[in-house]
């Protein structure tokens, strides 16, 4: 341990594994909760010596961290290393949250999920989008527009936009195996299935224009049908401008539409005036509340149901196969979850 190691020890000790841009959120996040001490776990060992420099502790490895006292932790790696970290981590003793998406492959986030239950560990997924105070209120207020027939779902952006400080080729996700729309932007998926229920199976179109030069696809739109009966359209890709994140829910009563970049949710009855409900809150914020829930059920409490499970991360993943295939296929396939 360096930095404040030394530190008060009646303080509940948290490693985060993995410091790059989604890692260093988690670190600050924690840091903002009382009683807690952040520990820094970064891929490469250098870094804890640049990170003790901001007054994170850090070990070189999951094991001293374990030996340390830490038994929960983040993961916060790139996709392709999240079950072999998360491994690691369930073998020295800790609970877990990890980043979305779980795994790269269902397969993988199924092993983890063995090996998880076999040693008596709990995890769940990283999925701050669920605490998003205007998402929370579209999902408050969608008694009120009655049964939903139609649902629209938008995610695109211009992926070179996301860092500039950094080649977006060099990122996970340009990389084969661990990018592409569907996996990285696995929010939408998560969302509006946690919202309207999950998918048996879907019908979906995959696109790689060449625009970025990428291995994996750089649109994606999905088609289902929800539990409740509602056709549920997706559209997700990498080379939008300017960018847009929203979601319109359309029932006999009205329709409900969530703005994600502006933080507003607005609801149009069939009668009557229209209401919009804004929000200041952060996206800082979201990584607070969601570290808050995670501590708490680590802790034995009652789960938020904000806070995604590992079955739930697995389902995830096993849309985006299903929609791979569907891609393929060029027909209807089974999510197999």
């Amino acid at each position: 341990m360096t930095a404040r190691s030394a530190g008060a020890v009646s303080c509940l000790r948290v490693a985060v594994i993995g410091t790059g841009s989604a890692g260093l959120r988690h670190l600050q996040a924690l840091r903002a909760l009382p009683d807690v001490e952040p520990v820094a776990v970064p891929v490469r060992r250098p870094r804890v010596a640049e990170l003790a420099g901001e007054g994170y502790a850090g070990c070189g490895s999951v094991r001293e961290a374990a030996e340390a006292g830490v038994r929960a932790a983040i993961i916060a790696t790139d996709t392709g290393r999240h079950v072999e970290d998360a491994l690691a981590a369930v073998a020295c003793g800790m609970d877990l949250l990890i980043e979305k998406p779980v795994a790269a492959t269902l397969a993988d986030a199924q092993r983890l999920g063995r090996e998880a239950a076999r040693l008596g560990r709990r995890v769940w997924v990283g999925c701050t989008i669920r605490f998003s105070e205007s998402l929370g209120a579209a999902r408050e207020h969608l008694p009120e527009i009655g049964r939903i027939h139609s649902v629209r779902v938008e995610c695109q952006s211009y992926l070179p936009d996301w860092r500039p400080s950094r080649p977006y080729r060099d990122t996970y996700a340009a990389r084969p195996g661990e990018g592409g729309v569907l996996l990285d932007l696995v929010h939408e998926i998560d969302y509006t299935s946690w919202l309207f229920g999950w998918p048996q199976a879907l019908h979906a179109q995959l696109a790689n224009t060449g625009i970025l030069g990428i291995a994996e696809e750089e649109a994606a739109d999905l088609q289902w049908t929800t539990p409740g009966g509602a056709r549920v359209s997706m559209a997700l890709d990498y080379v939008t401008r300017p960018a847009r994140r929203r979601l319109q829910a359309c029932g006999e009563r009205g329709t409900i539409e969530w703005d994600g970049l502006r933080g507003t949710v607005s609801l149009e009855p069939a009668t009557g005036p229209g209401r919009v409900w804004p929000s200041s809150q952060t996206r800082d914020d979201t990584f607070r509340l969601q570290a808050e829930a995670f501590l708490k059920a680590v802790a034995g409490g009652p789960a938020d149901p904000r806070l995604a499970t590992l079955d739930e991360g697995a389902r995830a993943v096993a849309v985006c196969e299903a929609a791979r295939r569907s891609g393929r296929s060029r027909r209807e396939e089974a999510v197999r979850a």
